[in-house]
């Protein structure tokens, strides 16, 4: 079994002499095919250049206020500006999948001798290294900014292995999305419609007693609030356990959550 750069490797093919077939070898094989595709010119814009540009942007927006407040742009925003990333890639994920699926890949795959483990664990390792890939590019940034670990190299790699988690989480629930909708443009719509809502009624631009008292629980317990605090946390002298721990917990419930839903998912399409 070869593989070209782009293309998918004709399942159920032989292995080339002194490579083992097994599922190991399948990961690799749809690990390097999903690579190529996420970290093309279009895929490095939209993990990349699109974060920075709206980093940018947030910047000219909102330094000058924030600074007059009293509070550090870099320090307050850079996490913000990172999650929303983050949704981004979970988004492109999912319609990448949705497009294998009906472009007739999946199908093939499907019926192949390929295992399946190495398909979601290749899709999954993709994820990780495009949110791995924007965590950084927004870290650098937010350095130029005033984005500082006050907490040393532990809690800066605390922050990126989280940040990847999230990313892991995200795309599993938006994995298990586009495995249940067949059309399209029904999925990009249900894709992004949730993304605004949970961006602004978050902590991510102010802080949830400057909400309506009404709308402040629904911030306070957003799973995004608590993902964005938990970021802050990581890189500012507050690091306390109350401050990352409602973060942590809605990422370990997600993974949990989306992992056995992408699962069931994945199972049903695999036998129609």
């Amino acid at each position: 079994m070869t593989a070209t750069p782009g293309v998918a490797a004709v399942p159920g093919a032989p292995a080339p002499p002194g490579r083992p077939a097994g599922w190991q070898h399948d990961f690799q094989v749809l690990f390097d095919r999903l690579r190529v595709r996420s970290f093309s010119r279009g895929g490095l814009v939209a993990t990349v250049v699109q974060p920075l540009l709206f980093f940018a942007i947030f910047y000219c927006t909102f330094a000058g206020m924030l600074d007059e407040r009293g509070i550090d742009f870099g320090r307050f925003v850079t996490p913000t500006v990172l999650v929303q990333a983050l949704m981004f890639v979970a988004i492109g994920s999912a319609t990448d999948l949705a497009a294998d699926r009906s472009s007739g890949v999946f199908s093939r795959l499907l019926t192949s001798p390929v295992d399946m483990r190495a398909m979601s664990l290749a899709h999954l390792a993709v994820v990780a290294l495009q949110g791995l890939l924007s965590s950084l590019a927004l870290v650098l940034a937010g350095y130029l900014a005033g984005f500082r670990f006050d907490h040393g190299a532990l809690a800066a790699l605390g922050f990126v292995l989280f940040a990847v988690a999230f990313t892991v989480a995200l795309s599993l629930a938006t994995a298990t999305i586009a495995l249940r909708l067949r059309n399209l443009e029904a999925l990009s719509a249900v894709l992004h419609l949730p993304y605004l809502p949970l961006l602004v009624l978050s902590t991510g631009f102010v802080e949830a007693d400057l909400f309506p008292g009404w709308l402040q629980p629904v911030v306070s317990a957003s799973p995004v609030s608590g993902v964005i605090d938990a970021l802050r946390a990581l890189s500012t002298a507050d690091l306390t356990w109350g401050a990352t721990l409602p973060g942590l917990a809605w990422v370990a419930g997600l993974l949990a959550l989306f992992s056995w839903t992408t699962t069931v998912a994945f199972r049903k399409v695999a036998i129609r």
